[in-house]
């Protein structure tokens, strides 16, 4: 599968209406368009899934560019979600290390495990 972004289309353009358009070059799997959380209006950008990576570079080569309603859209292949440096480091699905492993992981000393106190009665 491929995911496009398309941007800069009529906020007031449904999804079925960029289904038809992508259809075209491809199967569409899934169509997202990004909304306001408050009012629900649309906000001119959104992602398709299509189900192969050659139906979406024909729809890249087509739609790229086009103008829909004196608008023009920009077609392109989705980025995965940035990562901060911290989330980078980790690496996917990965906890972070207590700090006494973390520390042992990068080839320094141990930190001697905490003493438990004692309870009370």
């Amino acid at each position: 599968m491929a995911k496009l972004f398309i941007v800069g289309f009529p906020k007031d353009m449904e999804e079925i209406e960029l289904v038809e358009m992508f259809s075209v070059y491809g199967i569409v799997n899934t169509v997202t368009i990004v909304t306001d959380k408050e009012s629900g209006v649309s906000k001119g950008y959104g992602f398709i899934t299509m189900m192969d990576q050659s139906g979406a570079d024909r729809a890249i080569a087509a739609m790229d560019g086009v103008e829909i309603d004196d608008r023009k859209i920009s077609v392109r292949i989705a980025d995965d979600k940035k990562t901060t440096g911290k989330e980078a480091a980790k690496g996917p699905f990965q906890k972070p290390l207590p700090r006494s492993q973390h520390f042992a992981a990068r080839g320094g000393l141990q930190e001697p495990p905490k003493k438990k106190r004692p309870r009370r009665s």
